[in-house]
């Protein structure tokens, strides 16, 4: 019986081999490309929470209460370890060591300086074991002292740069302070002194001083000893800053833990706040904005990549189902024989299932171990769950073959004829194509519902595999209509390379057929994938002209021509438009402000036409939406001190200008109408196919200029954006190689038969030449119905899934509409074809036989 079962494995060798390296290809991809993405991801959150980044509890206190409650280096790290208790578990498990000190708050220091001087006063008992004496001798400050000067610790760069030495005494209103001695950081790059520039070096500060306004002053602080803090403690009119800053670890955020993260940041803030046995303290700390901006990206990110890879699945599904399928035609004849010599179905089910699942089973393990090696990323449970889903479908392959044979004896296998033209869907077949059609529409209702919260939903996912499917079912339907049509319309060729191409095309069963429904859903991916890649580039570049209004925006306080000569004179600049920007304006009727923007909407829109969403308007004037219903709809006169008052009728609205906040209230009217006013800030638009930035900042000195590649750059480098671009860059390889691999798989498996096929008619008269191009014009069919439905399929998609693809996150809120593929994806597309066709003809002549080898006597 072994012996049996080797001799059939070794006659079936080339559909193992194939199911054997299809298998293992596909649990590789099943391993690599989750752990890959999901890696990007995990780096997107690391660059998303930033360098530097942490959580900060902190209080404010003074007096004999606040020395109570922190009365020295073992209770202020106590309440560390309490506020790290309290931290949730996502919170803790991602911060280091917690840093504790108080600081007083800035004293201006008497004295006359060529600007002013503020000195602060910390206790940092993490900074003594950072620095190092270079001169002078530490702060030593005696126990219960509360008269004399206070020994300090300065900055060596504090020291040198502000003009001191140890043994200065420095006034601060009614205290006075000794420099003791000078101190130099031992390791400047320290991570610990990112947030504590101050005690290193002179910072610039800008103090509000009344009735003055804002000052320009430089500020430092002074360490102190234990004995100085409580001696600070004494002053019941001080407030002390006390701080726990708890550091987040390098690499220590993940996207998964992220979005712990920013649930359980809230609660650390109620458990922070609701502590009774100390002063109020609350939490602090940026990681907010960014894990909530981050989630909603990873979100977005998650639903559309989620489609792409959901789809990859059932492409690779389809592969090994048509790999499993060839084999099980090959193993008919045997089954059928077996069968017919009393064989049960327990015993066909020995070299049907056995040899599948020699091929399938240890393949797939040498998939997952190499995928692991490759170590891309973190290991998913979602490899595993496609690993076994392709294997349980590869499996039930022959146990519905062995079902196929209950009938019994040598009649299972002769006398049936399964052409797609000639035969006919049975019931049962009619009835699972109607409900495989129903589910495609169910899941794109599903998924149009949720919209944008539909994450990463296997069902969701399923959509564009289903609607693949349904769309093959279709194709299925309307291939044998196509192929009879084009029957006699190839019978009046003389030539007989295409009626005979057409005709074996035509005699293929459904096994045969299966290649055109993978190629139709590895299309349908490829196209999908290429197409968002491709809306997401174009959206971005125009969010980009949308953002900066032209190549490059100058925003300048006051323009007068000769600026403006300046400006335009600069090399590479082609055109430029100024602009009028009056804020604070507001009706007679209605004080609320809204901003005058006074510029020639015709020149504008002559000098960059690349920038979207501004409306055409007989009169010049745009409101924004806030703006329309600030002024109401009637006529309206709008001014301010410094203007001519300008009077306007509400018509149409923009909803976004260049160089305006979104959702703002502003104002669009002619320049005309604006260009006495003085004494307000102006904007230059400015366009040119290469502007020269540092000649064009040179025409402008001390004005803001913002360069379209810039804004564009920056946003094209977000987080998750380079991870989003190489998803669907390698979804639409790998969506064409799985396309290759089961065009190859076909050609392979049968071109023995169809060598020998050849041979007959090369017996006949049929030259080399015409038989590459039979090759040819037997894959035609299946390659033009297959990739032309799903390509189109593809480009649909983003339109079919509606919400699902939001790209906005991405964009600056810039809606994406325009899904088109870019040329590279057509070019794709066609070298995918000719790949094909290259293949046919590499087969054809790989397995051309001599028809005197090839026949035999009686042939």
């Amino acid at each position: 019986m072994r012996s049996a079962g080797m001799r059939l494995a070794r006659a079936q060798w080339a559909p193992l081999t194939a199911l054997a390296v299809l298998m293992l290809v596909s649990a590789l991809l099943a391993v690599a490309v989750p752990s890959r993405t999901t890696a990007g991801y995990d780096r997107a959150a690391a660059v998303a929470t930033g360098t530097g980044a942490a959580i900060r509890v902190t209080g404010k206190a003074g007096g004999p209460s606040a020395f109570a409650a922190v009365p020295g280096d073992a209770a202020l790290n106590g309440n560390a370890l309490t506020w790290r208790e309290l931290m949730p578990r996502s919170l803790s498990e991602t911060t280091g060591e917690p840093e504790a000190s108080v600081t007083s708050p800035g004293q201006a220091v008497q004295g006359s300086f060529h600007r002013p001087r503020v000195l602060y006063l910390g206790w940092e008992p993490g900074a003594w074991r950072r620095i190092g004496l270079v001169a002078g001798r530490l702060p030593s400050n005696r126990p219960g002292e509360t008269s004399g000067d206070m020994s300090v610790a300065v900055a060596k760069a504090f020291a040198d740069r502000l003009g001191y030495k140890p043994g200065d005494r420095i006034e601060l209103g009614g205290r006075t302070v000794r420099v003791s001695g000078l101190y130099q950081p031992v390791n400047a790059a320290d991570p610990f002194w990112g947030p504590r520039a101050r005690i290193l070096h002179p910072t610039t500060e800008y103090v509000a001083v009344p009735p003055t306004g804002v000052v320009e002053v430089d500020a430092g602080t002074a360490l102190i000893d234990p004995s100085a803090y409580a001696r600070l403690t004494r002053d019941p009119s001080m407030k002390l800053t006390y701080d726990w800053r708890f550091p987040v670890r390098d690499g220590a955020v993940g996207a998964r833990r992220a979005r712990a993260m920013a649930a359980d940041l809230d609660a650390f803030r109620s458990a922070v706040e609701g502590r009774a046995d100390l002063f109020p303290c609350e939490v602090s700390t940026p990681l907010d904005i960014q894990l909530t901006e981050f989630e909603r990206r990873l979100h977005a990110a998650q639903s559309v990549v989620g489609l792409a890879f959901g789809g990859l699945v059932a492409v690779a599904a389809g592969l090994l189902l048509l790999a499993a399928g060839l084999l099980g035609e090959r193993l008919r004849p045997v089954l059928g024989v077996m069968r017919a010599r009393g064989a049960s179905l327990r015993q066909l089910a020995a070299p049907a299932c056995g040899l599948t699942a020699l091929a399938a089973v240890p393949s797939a393990l040498l998939g997952y171990a190499a995928g692991r090696l490759l170590d891309t990323g973190p290991p998913q449970a979602a490899s595993l769950h496609a690993i076994g889903l392709l294997v349980a479908a590869v499996l039930g392959v022959p146990a519905a073959m062995v079902l196929r044979e209950r009938g019994g004896g040598l009649g299972s296998v002769a006398d049936r004829r399964d052409d797609l033209v000639a035969a006919r869907p049975s019931p049962r077949r009619l009835v699972l194509d109607g409900l495989l059609v129903a589910l495609a529409v169910i899941g794109v209702v599903v998924l149009r519902g949720r919209g944008s919260t539909t994450g990463t939903d296997p069902l969701v996912a399923a959509v564009p595999a289903l609607l693949g499917a349904a769309l093959a079912v279709l194709v299925l339907r309307a291939y044998p209509y196509l192929l009879r049509a084009a029957g006699p319309l190839l019978r009046r060729r003389t030539g007989a390379v295409a009626f005979i191409g057409l005709a074996r095309a035509s005699r293929q069963n459904l096994v045969g057929a299966l290649p055109l429904a993978v190629l139709l859903l590895a299309a349908t991916i490829a196209g999908f994938a290429s197409t968002v890649d491709t809306s997401l580039r174009t959206g971005q570049e125009r969010a980009s002209w949308a953002e900066t209004g032209a190549d490059a925006r100058v925003e300048t306080g006051a323009l007068d021509e000769a600026k403006l000569r300046r400006i335009r004179a600069v090399r590479g600049v082609t055109g430029a438009v100024r602009v009028r920007v009056i804020t604070r304006a507001s009706s007679a009727t209605d004080p609320a402000p809204v901003t005058v923007v006074g510029v020639d909407l015709d020149a504008y829109r002559r000098l960059a036409p690349e920038v979207p969403g501004i409306p055409r308007t007989g009169t010049g004037v745009l409101l924004s939406p806030l703006a329309a219903r600030t002024l109401g709809s009637g006529t309206v006169t709008v001014g301010r001190a410094g203007m001519d008052p300008v009077t306007i009728k509400p018509s149409v609205q923009i909803a976004r200008f260049p160089g305006q906040e979104k959702n703002s209230a502003f104002v669009i009217v002619p320049y005309r109408a604006v260009a006495t006013a003085t004494g307000f800030p102006s904007q230059v638009f400015v366009v040119g196919g290469d502007v020269d930035a540092k000649a064009l900042r040179a025409a402008a000195p001390g004005d803001r200029v913002v360069l379209r590649r810039q804004v564009l750059r920056d946003m094209t480098g977000q987080p998750l954006v380079p991870v989003v671009h190489d998803a669907f860059r390698n979804g639409a390889l790998a969506a064409g190689v799985l396309g290759l691999l089961a065009v190859l798989l076909v050609l392979v498996v049968g071109a023995r038969a169809r060598g020998r096929m050849t041979a007959h008619l090369r017996a006949l008269g049929m030259s080399r030449r015409q038989s590459r191009r039979l090759a040819l014009v037997e894959i035609a069919p299946v390659l033009m119905c297959a990739v032309g439905a799903g390509w189109v399929l593809g480009l649909l998609l983003p339109e079919i899934t509606g919400p699902a693809v939001d790209l906005r996150p991405y964009t600056g809120g810039f809606a994406v509409t325009a899904h088109v593929p870019a040329p590279p994806a057509l070019l794709g597309l066609l070298a995918a074809l000719l790949l094909a066709a290259s293949a046919a003809v590499a087969v054809d002549r790989a397995f051309d036989a001599d028809p005197g080898n090839a026949l035999r006597t009686g042939d």
